[in-house]
């Protein structure tokens, strides 16, 4: 093939798997267009002969060999199939079809691709890497060519392949960038090219790399894929991390087991928890093994990831934190910025719950009694008439002490349990501003033990 041709690959496209794709390109190949076919079937060529045909076990666990390109069937001399290879590709850069390329819409001069040419998908049956489930399709010769960088641009997690698109272009970069590197070391090492995060929990994962991003200072939403790429069937989990959900970590725990040692208070609160809520399970017997302490004394950071967290799942998944927030007794300071950040609460209901918290504390002259009477009985409520009984029930007391109302009705109706609001929810903000201001002995901390571990099987 000698006519010449321009391939432009510096334009973004809307298909994630494309695009994961054309960023590898550009990384892999130092340059984002091409004067010639050869010249960019040069960069094909040892990109084939990198992870196409290379025998590696822990490839096979990720790329299908139902793919015209990596069939073992096709040939049994290596160079025989370097060569089908390299022609296969070829005859598809000459096809001239009409129409539109099915992820970025350009016009013409397309080639007609099958699912079964990539190394990336599965058998000709199962069309789920495509936007409209068909097994035959036109895409542009840039689309197809930068579908077969993608797994250049992916990292090995929980036995799939994973990687990210973000809103943020400088996101990606930073992506690319750190799996180009990855990627040329595995090279030089002579192991499996693929780059193995060497995290198997997913959330645990997103949880790692939006920290990196926050200490590179880098913000925006992300959507975050997984996919699992077995002849039998393919699954695709997709799990979106908001710019508010890294702002969030940025400002309450910016360096996680970076510093010399942990301390008690403000951004290191956030950490604490994370550690608290870590576990095992033990292969003998399924029981849960907590954070063990060499991981804090040796700050054996990526030691953490290898622990599953309901804390980091519920945060990442988008799900509410606020029961493991009550449970740990955080700070107020902590809850009021997740609220606030997270959650979305306005400052006005913040305020007011604060306000009858606080007003609460009228009724404690001794902490001891303070929680069995009055914290207790809120904990126990199963409904929200029954949470807004015991407040108006707490109210009457406390006028015997003060003329001034713990609430009003407009505050209760808009502020205390407005409609949609999650009721047990509030309960646990209310509980988390009482219990930081009360001292809990061996036999409270006991009974609240007991209290608190209803319902943490279906938390975690």
């Amino acid at each position: 093939m000698t006519e010449k041709h321009i391939f432009n690959f510096s334009q973004p496209v809307g298909d994630p798997m494309v695009e994961i794709g054309r960023l590898g390109l550009i990384e892999f190949c130092g340059k984002d267009k091409f004067e010639s076919f050869e010249e960019l079937e040069k960069e094909v060529k040892k990109l084939f002969n990198i992870y196409v045909f290379k025998p590696v076990k822990t490839l096979n666990q990720v790329f299908s060999f139902n793919s015209k390109f990596t069939h073992n069937s096709t040939a049994k001399n290596l160079n025989e199939r370097m060569k089908q290879a390299n022609t296969q590709f070829s005859d598809l850069m000459k096809e001239n079809k009409d129409g539109y390329c099915l992820s970025c819409g350009k016009a013409n001069n397309l080639c007609s691709v099958g699912k079964t040419i990539f190394p990336l998908t599965t058998g000709n049956s199962n069309a789920n890497f495509t936007s409209n489930f068909s097994n035959q399709f036109l895409m542009c010769k840039e689309c197809m060519s930068s579908l077969f960088f993608a797994p250049i641009n992916m990292k090995k997690i929980a036995g799939r392949m994973g990687f990210m698109i973000s809103n943020n272009k400088e996101i990606n970069n930073f992506w690319s960038e750190e799996n180009i590197e990855d990627f040329n070391s595995n090279i030089v090492k002579n192991i499996d090219c693929l780059v193995d995060s060497k995290i198997n929990i997913f959330e645990n994962f997103i949880y790692k790399t939006i920290e990196e991003l926050q200490e590179e200072q880098l913000f925006g939403d992300i959507t975050f894929y997984l996919i699992s790429n077995t002849d039998k069937g393919s699954e695709v989990t997709l799990i979106h991390v908001t710019e508010n959900q890294m702002n969030f970590i940025n400002h309450v725990a910016p360096k996680f087991f970076k510093d010399e040692k942990l301390g008690t208070s403000g951004k290191d609160e956030w950490n604490y928890l994370i550690v608290k809520h870590s576990y095992k399970e033990r292969k003998n017997d399924g029981k849960k093994v907590k954070f063990e302490d060499e991981v804090i004394k040796n700050k054996d950071y990526k030691s953490t990831m290898k622990y599953f967290n309901p804390l980091i799942k519920n945060f990442i998944q988008g799900k509410s934190i606020i029961s493991f927030l009550k449970k740990s007794r955080s700070s107020w300071h902590l809850t009021e910025i997740y609220l606030r950040e997270i959650r979305g609460m306005r400052e006005e209901r913040l305020a007011v719950l604060k306000r009858v918290a606080d007003g609460l504390q009228e009724l404690n002259n001794d902490d001891k009694e303070f929680i069995k009477k009055v914290i207790f009985p809120l904990e126990r409520t199963k409904s929200q008439g029954e949470l807004r009984g015991k407040l108006r029930e707490l109210m009457r007391k406390l006028m015997t002490k003060v003329s001034k109302p713990l609430f009003t009705a407009e505050e209760m109706v808009f502020q205390i349990l407005p409609s949609g609001e999650n009721w047990s929810e509030t309960k646990d903000i209310l509980l988390i501003a009482l219990y930081e201001k009360l001292t809990i002995d061996e036999e409270i901390e006991e009974e609240f033990e007991n209290l608190t571990n209803e319902g943490e099987d279906e938390d975690e």
